[in-house]
């Protein structure tokens, strides 16, 4: 595995790197004055930061609703996406989702409207469906139910959210206040721009001062996500009522009665909806489709994508481990490293259309270091690695292979958490989003933890050192 380096950003680090080795012997002193300055100025920014974030209040989001403008820009963005597809993997079939893309506009035209019923176990679904497919809501108008949310079946929670997905409007029943899961899905439904009525069922369990009670409780809960005449109480099947009747001779006759069903205004809410913003329901529903169809050429891309990515990372990841490993002085072998990053995320992005510039690649990867050092991944990652070593005498007295390994191992991880991240990304021209950054870190971790991995990665890189450590040539 013979290493040549021929990016100028990489020569001009690496070489930079060792520059200052030689004057760090002559200025010593005043090196350490400008590292206590540095760390005193770092605490003082993070101090400020702090500061900030406690005193800056979240802002209330809000959703403006789809209009055909919108529409026809997540149409073009279907396009864009599945020309990129066309462009990069000539060789894969894709008539599907190009027949797809030819059908998004069509949809704005249909007039039957699907009501969707959702909820979970025995919250009253199957019974609220047949009541409303009897009630006589309007011509073109269907209700389907789906399956069960919150079951220890996940496909039945995959199977429920898909069918509201494509619903015009979803009726959330509840059967009392909202727990944690519920509230959670119905904020994933308005942020779709889903129209939604949540549905008070099995109210006559209740007292009446209870009913108020909770009936106000939904109302706070969602009072920014759904308004407070989208919110209905009702009872589909009431429980039967004891009758006792006394009859001529004394004696008494006691019977189960059952009640009618009570939809309060149900019924007249829903009319009114699927009439006078039946237009705005197709819309939405229309970019709906637009936003997965698109989602799922992105999946079929970033596949693509990522086998191309790979092999960067690879080759990064080796280029880190000899020059860590050669570098004289363990504390500067952090700038070389630091150019190789850069450079690593400068070729990533253009293989993901994002096209860093080198500053916004610099600050990129001074994110992601800064990341790894404040989840700790540092620290383990070298204490990991120096344990799995220390079964090989030889070659733990080495004193650059802890080192070189592990600053490989991070560099693979930055590399892997950046493709993770750009590829939920339109854009990252205008900064990281450091929590969605950060978890991405978390989860590439993770997966990157098992010791079968990390046995194999340390012999690959251990490997490299001895092949490349006389062998780099820098051009």
């Amino acid at each position: 595995m013979a290493v040549k380096l021929r990016k100028p950003i990489l020569v001009g680090g690496i070489s930079l790197s060792f520059g200052l080795w030689l004057w760090q012997n002559l200025q010593q002193s005043v090196f350490e004055v400008g590292e206590v300055s540095m760390v005193g100025a770092i605490a003082l920014a993070s101090g400020w930061w702090y500061l900030q974030q406690k005193l800056t209040k979240p802002q209330k989001t809000v959703l403006s609703p789809i209009n055909q403008e919108k529409l026809e820009k997540a149409i073009a963005s279907v396009k864009h996406t599945i020309t990129y597809l066309e462009t990069e993997a000539p060789a894969q079939d894709i008539s599907n989702l190009q027949q797809k893309l030819v059908e998004l506009p069509e949809l704005t035209n249909r007039q039957t409207l699907q009501i969707a019923v959702t909820g979970g176990k025995n919250s009253g679904k199957t019974t609220l469906t047949q009541l409303l497919q009897n009630l006589g809501i309007g011509e073109n108008i269907t209700f389907r139910e789906t399956p069960p949310l919150f079951t220890e079946i996940d496909t039945e929670t995959t199977a429920a959210l898909e069918l509201t997905n494509v619903a015009d409007l979803v009726l959330f029943i509840v059967t009392g206040d909202l727990t944690e899961s519920q509230l959670q899905i119905i904020q994933q439904l308005w942020e779709k721009h889903q129209h939604i009525m949540l549905i008070f069922n099995k109210q006559d369990q209740y007292i009446l001062e209870e009913r108020g009670v909770i009936w106000e409780q939904l109302k706070y809960r969602v009072k920014d996500i759904i308004p407070p005449e989208n919110i209905v109480t009702i009872s589909a099947a009431p429980a039967a009522v004891k009758v006792r009747q006394h009859q001529t001779d004394g004696s008494t006759k006691e019977w189960l009665e059952q009640q009618k069903a009570e939809l309060g205004n149900l019924g007249d809410r829903l009319r009114e909806i699927t009439t006078k913003e039946k237009e705005q329901l197709v819309l939405a529903a229309t970019w709906r489709a637009a936003i997965e169809l698109k989602n799922e050429a992105k999946n079929h891309l970033n596949k693509v994508r990522k086998i191309r990515a790979l092999p960067i990372i690879e080759k990064y990841q080796w280029v880190v481990a000899i020059s860590t490993f050669a570098n004289p002085v363990a504390a500067l072998d952090l700038l070389a490293t630091a150019a190789i990053n850069t450079q690593m995320l400068i070729d990533l992005s253009e293989i993901y259309q994002q096209k860093l510039s080198l500053s916004q690649a610099q600050t990129g990867s001074g994110t992601i270091a800064k990341l790894m050092v404040k989840l700790g991944l540092v620290e383990l990652s070298t204490q990991t690695i120096g344990s799995m070593l220390k079964t090989n005498a030889i070659t733990y007295v080495a004193g650059g292979t802890v080192q070189g390994i592990s600053a490989a191992y991070l560099t693979r991880l930055a590399g892997l958490s950046l493709i993770e991240y750009c590829q939920e990304q339109e854009t990252i021209t205008e900064g990281f989003n450091l929590e969605n950054l950060g978890e991405k870190l978390q989860k590439v971790w993770q997966e990157n933890q098992r010791t079968a991995f990390l046995q194999g990665f340390i012999k690959q890189a251990k490997n490299c050192l001895s092949v490349n450590t006389n062998q780099t040539v820098i051009n």
